[in-house]
């Protein structure tokens, strides 16, 4: 029975790879496949919207400035990255992947989360919602406060 087990492991961990990878390709923000000029009207009313609200702005920056890089190597007609000549296809490919990683992570950092909870002598739930990155900074500046306390208490005892 065990020497089924490892083929159906095998098969599990290869088939849970192809659907991540199939995952991460659909979830970009650039596809040489499709017309520029599309998705860059695309991306930047993502940037002034709530999709991408955690972005830093030196980040904001660095995706502005590749898409004036892609811009500029595609021409004004909006033709499809993936007809351009080599050259130019070797500077979007490398802003391309710029762009797609600064927004995912981007847009993980401003996923919203809601959470249903009770105040302390309350028996009514009420929501409350924040992004990841709110939660992350919430988290990490408790830490340091319980930290900082820490080192009060034993410098004081």
């Amino acid at each position: 029975m065990t020497h089924l087990k490892k083929p159906l492991a095998i098969a599990a961990s290869l088939l849970f790879f192809v659907c991540t990878e199939a995952a991460a390709q659909r979830d970009t923000a650039i596809d040489v496949h499709q017309p520029f000029a599309e998705q860059r009207q695309k991306i930047l009313d993502d940037l002034r919207g709530e999709k991408y609200s955690e972005i830093s702005s030196q980040n904001k920056d660095s995706v502005l400035n590749a898409l004036e890089r892609i811009g500029h190597n595609a021409g004004n007609n909006g033709e499809k990255l993936s007809e351009l000549p080599e050259s130019s296809r070797v500077a979007v490919f490398n802003d391309q992947s710029l762009i797609n990683s600064i927004l995912s992570d981007a847009g993980e950092d401003s996923r919203l989360i809601c959470r249903r909870e009770k105040a302390v002598g309350s028996r009514l739930a009420d929501n409350h919602c924040m992004t990841v990155a709110e939660r992350r900074r919430q988290r990490n500046t408790a830490q340091d406060d319980m930290t900082r306390a820490r080192r009060t208490m034993k410098t004081t005892n």
